[in-house]
């Protein structure tokens, strides 16, 4: 089964939506941007279900739940101040779906 084919914004649940913002802005402002960052290496409020693993950029954070080799897909939380961006706003204020694919350009919709 192609698990990543049927991933949406719907599927994104956090217990602490507010922590979850405030603690991964805070990840932004003390760490080094990062390809691949162990659920348990970051703060319990951003342990989703079904997470795989997080990606720390310069301005988001990425909460991967499911990936093949061309795309990730999960949930973003961005910066305060951050670039322009086309992701799917989640229930949660500040925390969005992102989709991913390394087949396509960078753009506002497609953000590494």
């Amino acid at each position: 089964m192609v698990r990543w084919a049927f991933v949406d914004a719907d599927d994104v649940h956090f217990e602490q939506p507010r922590a979850a913002v405030k603690d991964a802005r805070r990840l932004l402002a003390t760490q080094d941007e990062s390809p691949f960052v162990r659920p348990a290496a970051i703060p319990l409020s951003l342990r989703i279900p079904g997470l795989r693993f997080a990606r720390l950029h310069r301005d988001h954070v990425d909460l991967v739940l499911a990936r093949n080799p061309d795309w990730l897909v999960g949930a973003r939380i961005w910066s305060v101040q951050h670039r322009p961006h086309r992701d799917t706003p989640t229930r949660y204020p500040e925390i969005y779906f992102f989709r991913y694919t390394n087949d396509a350009s960078e753009t506002p919709g497609n953000i590494p």
